[in-house]
């Protein structure tokens, strides 16, 4: 993998975001931009654990548990999500 995650834990970047767990459901707001996220329920298990910081291995191995989804898929999953939010400069 390559990437934020690549070398070690990642977290969410401290007042990059507000936000709101909605039914399951991440609603923020990117501070900088003013534009609205939308997380399905799948993101907003990686997002709570992003809060505190963690690995790619250890946001695949959540989605691994909670929706028991083959590794290879999570993994991929949790790629494409760091990086999204990587792009949008929301990661510390």
């Amino acid at each position: 993998m390559t990437g934020p995650a690549s070398s070690g834990a990642v977290r969410l970047r401290p007042g990059a975001v507000e936000w709101r767990e909605v039914e399951g459901e991440i609603v923020a707001v990117d501070v900088q931009t003013s534009e609205y996220l939308a997380i399905n329920r799948t993101g907003a298990v990686l997002w709570r654990a992003l809060e505190a910081g963690a690995t790619a291995d250890q946001l695949a191995e959540r989605l691994v548990d909670r929706f028991d989804v083959e590794r290879g898929a999570a993994r991929r999953d949790v790629d494409e999500f760091v990086a999204t939010l990587a792009s949008r400069g929301l990661l510390a």
